[in-house]
């Protein structure tokens, strides 16, 4: 029915347009489970590392971890800062760590200030450092001085 014959190759008829056919292609398929992202202990990195999932990490690095849920492991050393939903920490970290909620195993050792909703120490743990304790709504922000009220109560 639909037949392009090889002479007229390059040539547009009055009923075909100039747009070009891109293959179809298939999103990427997710995981069927939500297994962690390992960085193993023989990883060195140098930068920032930013993912929305969950990280084992065991490897070095130097530079701020953002993530959904990060594991410390017990050879892991992280110089910056974290930021994640969650973080166990069995290993060394040198930055601040700013978490829903740190659990701090007998072999971590942070040095860094903490920011927490809930925090776990476990016995043999070393902080040198600050914990700060936030509560889970932001704290509002008090309202800027309104000139013209200002100018009115004068």
């Amino acid at each position: 029915m639909f037949k392009r014959s090889d002479d007229k190759v390059g040539q547009s008829s009055p009923t075909q347009t100039n747009k070009k056919v891109r293959p179809v292609s298939t999103p990427a398929a997710k995981p069927s489970n939500n297994a962690p992202s390992i960085i193993g202990a023989d990883v060195r990195l140098t930068g920032n590392l930013v993912t929305t999932g969950e990280i084992q990490f065991d490897g070095s690095i130097e530079g701020d971890l953002e993530c959904g849920a990060l594991t410390v492991g017990n050879s892991a050393q992280v110089s910056g800062n974290i930021k994640a939903e969650t973080v166990t920490v069995h290993g060394k970290v040198s930055g601040t760590i700013n978490a829903k909620r740190v659990k701090l195993e007998q072999s971590s050792k942070v040095i860094g200030d903490i920011v927490h909703q809930d925090i776990s120490v476990a016995s043999g743990a070393h902080i040198e450092g600050s914990l700060k304790r936030v509560d889970s709504a932001p704290a509002a922000k008090p309202a800027a001085p309104n000139p013209a009220s200002s100018k009115a109560a004068e």
